[in-house]
């Protein structure tokens, strides 16, 4: 079974407004990055939301995850433009 893309899967998504490195607040109009995994039960799954201070790279990847970093404009609380940045498998 293929797996969804990341972007299209993640597009709408609800988030939170609370940068996860730094603390700041993310507002509407805001640009988001986000890193999520896939879980099979689950498809893709948001683990941390940051401010434009966020890494645009997976770096070590995690065994056997499918891994996303994600960009995207945060919208009244949902993740709207996403972009793939970077990818743990291709």
């Amino acid at each position: 079974m293929t797996r969804p893309s990341p972007a299209a899967a993640l597009n709408g998504v609800q988030t939170g407004h609370i940068c996860d490195r730094c603390n700041r607040g993310i507002r509407t109009g805001d640009k988001a990055v986000v890193y999520a995994t896939y879980y099979d039960t689950d498809g893709w799954v948001v683990r941390r939301v940051m401010c434009d201070c966020g890494s645009r790279t997976i770096g070590l990847p995690t065994d056997g995850a499918d891994e996303v970093i994600v960009e995207a404009v945060y919208w009244s609380g949902r993740l709207v433009g996403v972009k793939t940045v970077d990818r743990s498998r291709p």
